[in-house]
C-alpha cells in the first residue's frame, strides 16, 4: 500500500476552499422566490407581515399623520426582502400625492436609497388613476409594488407627510421574506430617485437620473406637462449614456416609443405588463407614461445617466418630473436636496415660457411700498418663485410704463396672485379701464390672469395704471400681488400664396434629406403660367391659396404625396422704399427663405410648425420683392406660418402680384 502525503500548504488550500464552499452553500439564494418557473419547489424562507392592522382586535386598522410629521412604519431586522407593498391612504390635501413622501433606508442608511413622492413611486403624480403593470398599480383605491427589495442588516420605510392636513388614515401592508442566511455578494439594493425640472427652458436633454456605482436600471416613469397645450408634440429620443460613453449607449426614437405608444399618445390610454400610458388630460396638457425593463435591464459597472429629450432637439418647454428605479450595490450616491413640497405639486395654472416678470419691472409707486416675496413653498406656477406685492391702501394708485414693443396691437396678460390680505383693483390701459383684479382668498393661490386686449403702443409704450377699489370684507389688506405680464402680439398673416409641389426629396445619410439643398426649377424662374416636373415626372403647376385666419397654412391636402417632398410658396411685398422688415416663419419641418432670388434663411431638421419659429431681417428695395419659401417635409404634418411685422401699415403684399404701387385699404 502506498502513503501519500499531502503538503501543509496544499492541506491549508483545502481546508479554505472547503469553508468558502460552506460558506457560499449557507448564502441565500433568492432566485427560487422570483422566477415563477421556481413556484412549486419548497421555500427556504418564512413570509412576514407587517401591516397597520388594529392591534386592540377592532376595525381600526390604519394610523394618522399629522401635518409636518413622519411615520416609520416598517423596521426589521434582515437578512431579508421585501416582497410586496400595499397602501391605501386618506388624505384631504389635493396634492397628496406629491405632498406625502415615500422614504426607504437600507442597513442603517443615514440617508435613503429611496425617495420619491407616494404617487410617483406608484406611477402618477398627477392624478390618482387606477393601471396594473408588472411591478407597480394604482389598484381601486389602493397602490402596490411588487418590485423585490432584498436588505441584509436593515430595512426602514418612513411616510412623511407634508401636506398642511392631517392624514386621517394610512392603510398598509408591507410583506417581506425572512431569512436564515446572508445575501449573496451580487445581490444588489434597490433605488429609487424623483427629479423634476418645472421649466424645460435649456437646449439640454432633461435628466433622469445621474447615479455612479454597479447595477441596473428597472424601470422609469415620466410626468409631462406643456406649456402650450399640445400634448402631442412632447416628441424627443431617450438617450442613455452607460460608463462615461460620451455618445448614448441607448438612442430611441420618441418619446411615444419610449413607452411602447406611438404617433404622439394620440390613440388613448393603455396598460401593458411592462409599459404604458396611465394619465392623459388633454385641458391641462398631462401625459404619465411608465417603462419597466424586466427582461432589457440596463446594467452599468461604474456610472449611468438617463435623459431624453424635451421634444426634438429640445425645443419645447415642459415640466417633466420622473422617477427611476435600479438596482445597485452599495454605496450609493447621495441624492440631490429634495424639492420642499411646494415645488413638486402639479401645475395648476400654466403661464407663458416667456413672460416678464413682475418683480424685475419697474413700478411707479407713488409713495407706496412693495416687497419681493419669495414663493417657494405656496406652489411652482411662479416665475421664479417670486412675486411683487405693492402693500397698498384704500382707493391708492401705482402705475407701470413698459417700453420697447414692436407690435402694433398686443393682449395683454397679466398674472396675478390671491391671499388672505389682497384686495381689489381696476386696471387702466392708456387711461381706458380694461380690467378688473379682485385678490381675496383665504389660501394663497396662483390665479390666473387678467386678459387686456387690443393694446395699440403709441410710440412702442403702454402706460398702465392700478387704482385700488376695496376689499373683500374678510380680507386683513389690499394688498396687490403680480408675478408676472406676457405680451401676445396681434399676428396678421401673410393673406396669401402662389404654391407648387410636390419636388423629391430624397434621402441622403439616415433620416437627413436632400430635397432641401436640391436646386428645383422655381428656385430660378418663377413663372406662374407654366408647367413644372414634379416628383414621379408628373406635370404640376402654381396654384393660388389663401391663408386661413390661424395663419397655419397646410399643405397636406394640398400637395400630393406629401411626405418625403418639397414644395415653393411665392408670394410678393411692395414697399415705397428701401426699408428694412421683419419676417417671422414658422416650418414644418425644413424651410429656406429667399428674397428677389437670394438665399436669407434656411432651417434644416424635423419639427412642428408654431408661430414665429424664426426671425429674419428682410431688406426690402422700392417696388416689388419676390419673396420665396421652400418647404420640406419628411413624414406627417406638412405646415408654414409666415407673418411681416408692418407696425406702421405701409407695405403691401400679395400674391397676385400687380404693376405700380398700390394703396392699402
Amino acid at each position: 500500500m502506498k502513503i501519500f502525503c499531502i503538503p501543509s500548504w496544499f492541506a491549508v488550500l483545502l481546508i479554505f476552499a472547503g469553508l468558502s464552499s460552506c460558506n457560499t452553500g449557507n448564502r441565500t439564494d433568492i432566485q427560487p422566490l422570483l422566477s415563477p418557473a421556481a413556484l412549486p419547489y419548497l421555500k427556504n424562507s418564512k413570509l412576514i407581515q407587517v401591516s397597520s392592522y388594529d392591534t386592540t382586535g377592532g376595525n381600526n386598522d390604519k394610523i394618522t399623520i399629522e401635518p409636518g410629521k413622519k411615520a416609520t412604519i416598517f423596521n426589521v431586522e434582515g437578512p431579508g426582502m421585501i416582497v410586496r407593498i400595499w397602501f391605501a391612504i386618506d388624505s384631504r390635501d389635493p396634492y397628496f400625492l406629491r405632498r406625502v413622501v415615500l422614504r426607504i433606508f437600507w442597513d442603517d442608511e443615514t440617508r435613503p436609497s429611496v425617495e420619491v413622492p407616494l404617487g410617483d413611486f406608484f406611477g402618477c403624480g398627477f392624478k390618482y388613476r387606477q393601471y396594473v403593470s408588472q411591478y407597480l398599480g394604482m389598484t381601486s383605491g389602493g397602490y402596490v409594488c411588487y418590485f423585490p427589495m432584498p436588505f441584509e442588516s436593515n430595512a426602514r420605510i418612513e411616510v412623511a407627510n407634508e401636506t398642511r392636513q392631517e392624514i386621517r388614515g394610512l392603510f398598509y401592508q408591507v410583506d417581506y421574506q425572512k431569512f436564515e442566511n446572508a445575501l449573496e455578494s451580487d445581490v444588489a439594493y434597490f433605488h429609487a430617485q424623483w427629479n423634476r425640472s418645472i421649466r424645460t427652458n435649456y437646449d439640454s436633454n432633461y435628466v433622469m437620473l445621474r447615479a455612479e456605482g454597479k447595477g441596473h436600471i428597472v424601470g422609469v416613469n415620466l410626468n409631462m406637462q406643456s406649456y402650450d397645450g399640445q400634448l402631442g408634440y412632447l416628441e424627443g429620443d431617450d438617450m442613455i449614456y452607460v460608463d462615461g460613453e460620451k455618445r448614448p449607449s441607448i438612442h430611441g426614437t420618441g418619446t411615444e416609443d419610449f413607452f411602447s405608444a406611438g404617433w404622439y399618445f394620440n390613440k388613448g390610454e393603455f396598460a401593458g405588463p411592462y409599459s404604458g400610458l396611465i394619465y392623459k388630460n388633454d385641458s391641462l396638457g398631462q401625459i404619465a407614461a411608465y417603462r419597466q425593463y424586466i427582461t432589457d435591464p440596463i446594467p452599468f459597472k461604474k456610472n449611468i445617466k438617463v435623459t431624453i429629450e424635451h421634444g426634438h432637439g429640445n425645443q419645447d418647454i415642459a415640466d417633466y418630473s420622473s422617477t427611476v428605479y435600479w438596482y445597485q450595490l452599495e454605496p450609493h450616491t447621495p441624492f440631490p436636496q429634495f424639492p420642499i413640497a411646494g415645488q413638486r405639486i402639479p401645475l395648476r395654472i400654466v403661464k407663458p415660457a416667456r413672460m416678464f416678470e413682475a418683480e424685475n419691472l419697474k413700478f411707479k409707486l407713488g409713495g407706496l411700498k412693495s416687497r419681493v416675496m419669495d414663493m417657494s413653498d405656496f406652489g411652482p406656477e411662479w416665475g421664479g418663485n417670486k412675486q411683487i406685492v405693492i402693500e397698498a391702501n384704500e382707493k391708492s394708485t401705482f402705475g407701470l410704463d413698459l417700453n420697447g414693443l414692436r407690435e402694433a396691437e398686443y393682449n395683454m396678460n397679466l398674472y396675478y396672485s390671491l391671499g388672505p390680505d389682497f384686495g381689489n383693483a381696476d386696471i387702466f390701459v392708456n387711461k381706458v379701464k380694461a380690467g378688473t383684479i379682485s385678490g381675496y382668498s383665504p389660501y394663497t393661490l396662483p390665479s390666473g390672469k387678467v386678459t387686456l386686449k387690443g393694446l395699440h403702443p403709441g410710440s412702442g409704450a403702454v402706460e398702465i395704471q392700478f387704482v385700488v377699489t376695496g376689499k373683500d370684507a374678510t380680507s386683513k389688506g389690499y394688498n396687490i400681488g403680480l408675478d408676472g405680464i406676457s405680451m401676445e402680439p396681434k399676428r396678421v398673416y401673410i393673406p396669401d400664396w402662389y404654391v407648387i409641389g410636390p419636388f423629391p426629396n430624397p434621402r441622403k445619410i439616415g433620416s437627413m434629406r436632400r430635397g432641401l439643398d436640391t436646386v428645383y426649377l422655381p428656385e430660378r424662374n418663377v413663372d406662374l403660367q407654366k408647367d413644372y416636373q414634379g416628383g414621379g415626372r408628373q406635370p404640376i403647376r402654381w396654384f393660388y391659396v389663401q391663408t386661413p385666419e390661424n395663419g397655419l397654412l397646410s399643405l397636406v391636402d394640398k400637395i400630393n404625396p406629401h411626405e418625403m417632398v418639397v414644395c415653393y410658396a411665392v408670394t410678393y411685398i411692395f414697399s415705397q422704399e428701401n426699408r428694412k422688415a421683419t419676417l417671422f416663419i414658422g416650418t414644418d419641418d425644413g424651410g429656406k427663405v429667399f428674397l428677389n432670388d437670394k438665399e436669407v434663411y434656411r432651417y434644416f431638421g424635423e419639427r412642428v410648425a408654431e408661430p414665429d419659429q424664426a426671425e429674419i431681417q428682410l431688406a426690402l428695395k422700392p417696388g416689388w420683392n419676390k419673396l420665396l419659401l421652400k418647404i420640406e417635409n419628411n413624414l406627417g404634418a406638412y405646415a408654414f406660418y409666415a407673418r411681416l411685422l408692418d407696425p406702421d401699415n405701409k407695405l403691401v403684399v400679395s400674391a397676385t402680384q400687380q404693376n405700380g404701387p398700390l394703396e392699402k385699404k
